[in-house]
């Protein structure tokens, strides 16, 4: 199989413009879609990752928008039906395969992997991308597929393991230097330094591996 990885501008899109608004990650894929004259209708799934009082303020303002059809919100799991521009016809293409939930960061830029057996259509997905977002052709690779998860967006993790590994991310725990030190890390989240850095390794211990074995 063909294997792209793509970067867009997403910063004008439904869900990039928010990201930038309000400092927050989402996390997700398109699992199904139907398209009509008048656009194409997709739905998606997710996880919202930022400030508690962030995700609030961005759920309340992307629920205002005609895009966005119908969404179904459970803590920090998300699903969702927005409509497309016909345009995009090619990027919801039955022949291209998401590998790996799409990221949306917070500055609105979009990370996608994809795949497909006919390099010509994968060629023309990325192509639409240059030409409408700004796309920007990371890597294409021909490779055999050896792991794939639709359902798993991430390992189960606990709140407060979630929390504390959100936080770290943010300040820049994981940056090369790194930005802040586990110490201050739980000061900020008002925990104690062995209750934070109990819930940080027992998030790690489950990331690594998860994300170790979609790297293979």
């Amino acid at each position: 199989m063909w294997v792209a990885k793509v970067k867009i501008d997403g910063s004008k899109a439904l869900i990039g413009s928010r990201t930038i608004k309000f400092k927050v990650v989402v996390s997700g894929y398109p699992i199904s879609y139907y398209i009509k004259k008048d656009g194409i209708y997709v739905y998606l799934v997710g996880f919202l990752f930022g400030e508690e009082k962030d995700k609030k303020s961005f759920l309340k303002e992307i629920k205002k928008d005609k895009r966005l059809l119908y969404i179904e919100n459970k803590e920090d799991f998300i699903m969702a039906q927005i409509k497309e521009p016909i345009q995009f016809k090619k990027i919801y293409h039955h022949r291209i395969i998401h590998l790996e939930p799409i990221i949306i960061n917070e500055k609105g830029e979009e990370f996608w992997t994809v795949g497909s057996w006919n390099k010509r259509d994968l060629m023309e997905f990325i192509d639409l991308f240059e030409k409408t977002h700004n796309g920007k052709l990371l890597s294409i690779t021909q490779k055999e597929i050896t792991n794939f998860s639709l359902v798993s967006l991430h390992p189960k993790m606990t709140s407060k393991q979630r929390k504390a590994m959100e936080l770290a991310i943010r300040k820049g725990y994981y940056d090369y230097p790194r930005k802040i030190d586990v110490k201050s890390l739980a000061k900020l989240a008002d925990l104690s330094f062995s209750t934070y850095q109990v819930h940080l390794r027992k998030a790690e211990h489950k990331l690594i591996p998860f994300f170790f074995e979609k790297s293979k």
